[in-house]
């Protein structure tokens, strides 16, 4: 096994994409498969890539359904990049810098900003000093300090706020 130092370029080598961010995201959030968001069913059908039906409660569901990726249209994988630019920032990351980073509007930086600050609380652990990693050639793994980050940000369940997050409460409410 090789040792090296996180950077920009792996994190990028690890997610490229949509797709990469997104079976990434399922295999932290479901690692047993996938389950209902709604009513914490198992019996589901899978329809197009990341989109998934639950045969109890007939909702339709993705691995954004109830995270704080719900109702964004910011690729999975440059929500991933953000939360590692928070970790790497020595004091903390502007939204116009991210947004430059990232290469979406500044109004959508400090949208995703809002979003995981809220979900990690004052609790985002800052990476210091040399930051190593070990990988091998078949299998690389986010540094441990953006995998915490990642876990914390799907273990939360923002408030609902829109008519149909509330209707999906109340449903799940009946069923459970």
């Amino acid at each position: 096994m090789s040792r090296s130092t996180i950077s920009t370029f792996k994190i990028f080598e690890m997610f490229p994409d949509q797709e990469a961010a997104r079976l990434y995201l399922e295999s932290r959030l479901w690692p047993d498969g996938p389950v209902c968001s709604v009513c914490s069913g198992e019996r589901i059908t899978t329809r197009k890539a990341g989109t998934y039906h639950c045969n109890a409660c007939n909702e339709d569901f993705t691995v954004r359904t109830g995270t704080i990726f719900e109702r964004s249209h910011i690729p999975l994988h440059k929500w991933l990049y953000a939360m590692y630019l928070i970790l790497t920032a020595r004091k903390s990351v502007s939204s116009l810098q991210m947004a430059k980073e990232i290469g979406i509007t500044q109004k959508s930086a400090w949208f995703m900003l809002h979003r995981i600050r809220e979900a990690c609380g004052d609790a985002t652990t800052m990476l210091s000093g040399d930051v190593e990693i070990e990988r091998s050639e078949a299998e690389m793994k986010p540094p441990k300090p953006l995998v915490e980050m990642i876990d914390k940000v799907l273990a939360y369940r923002p408030k609902p706020k829109s008519k149909a997050a509330k209707k999906r409460k109340r449903r799940a409410a009946k069923v459970g």
